[in-house]
C-alpha cells in the first residue's frame, strides 16, 4: 500500500471524495497511489488541505497512518 493510500484511507475517505475535494481526477489519484506518476506540489499540497482541513484530526490520521504501516510491514514479512 503506498503512503497516499494510507493516509487517505486513516483520513476515511474513498478515492472519489478525496479527489472531489482536492480537484484533481480520481483516475490520477490512483495512478499516483499505485506508484505510476509522481503527483505535481500543487496537486500534493490540496490533497493536504483536503485531508486535514482542520489541525484537530492530525492526531486521528497520524494514528492512522501508523497503523496503516504497521499492517504494511506485517503483510511484507509474510509475503517474503
Amino acid at each position: 500500500m503506498s503512503n497516499l493510500k494510507a493516509i487517505r484511507k486513516a483520513a476515511g475517505l474513498s478515492q472519489i471524495q478525496l479527489a472531489q475535494r482536492a480537484n484533481i481526477s480520481r483516475f490520477r489519484l490512483s495512478l499516483a497511489e499505485m506508484g505510476s506518476i509522481e503527483l505535481r506540489p500543487d496537486e500534493l499540497a490540496a490533497i493536504s488541505s483536503a485531508i486535514n482541513p482542520e489541525m484537530e484530526k492530525t492526531a486521528r490520521i497520524a494514528a492512522g497512518f501508523k497503523q496503516a504501516l504497521k499492517h504494511q510491514a506485517k503483510t511484507e514479512c509474510v509475503v517474503a
